[in-house]
C-alpha cells in the first residue's frame, strides 16, 4: 500500500492556493451563497472575502480553537472552555 506524505510536514496542505480549511470554507460558502442567491448570496462572499486575510494572519489551529472556544468542538482529555482551573 503506497501513502503519500508532503515533502514538508509542518506546511498545510494546499488546494489551488488555499489550505484545507480556507478550501473547505470557500466551496461551501460558494454552496450556499448559490442556494440563497441575491443580495444576501453576495453578502456570504464579501464576507469570505474579509475572513479570509484576517484568518491568514492568525496561527495555524486558530479556527479548531477558536470552535472549542465557543463549545462546538471538545478536545479529548482537555478541559472544557469554561474550565478556570485544571489539576493533573
Amino acid at each position: 500500500m503506497d501513502e503519500r506524505l508532503p515533502q514538508f510536514l509542518h506546511r498545510p496542505v494546499q488546494i489551488l492556493w488555499f489550505d484545507s480549511q480556507e478550501f473547505i470554507m470557500v466551496m461551501s460558502t460558494i454552496f450556499v451563497a448559490v442556494i440563497v442567491g441575491g443580495i444576501i448570496g453576495w453578502a456570504f462572499i464579501g464576507a469570505l472575502l474579509l475572513f479570509i486575510p484576517w484568518k491568514r494572519s492568525k496561527p495555524r489551529g486558530f479556527i479548531q480553537h477558536l470552535a472549542w472556544r465557543w463549545g462546538l468542538v471538545r478536545f479529548p482529555h482537555y478541559p472544557g472552555p469554561t474550565q478556570t482551573r485544571f489539576f493533573e
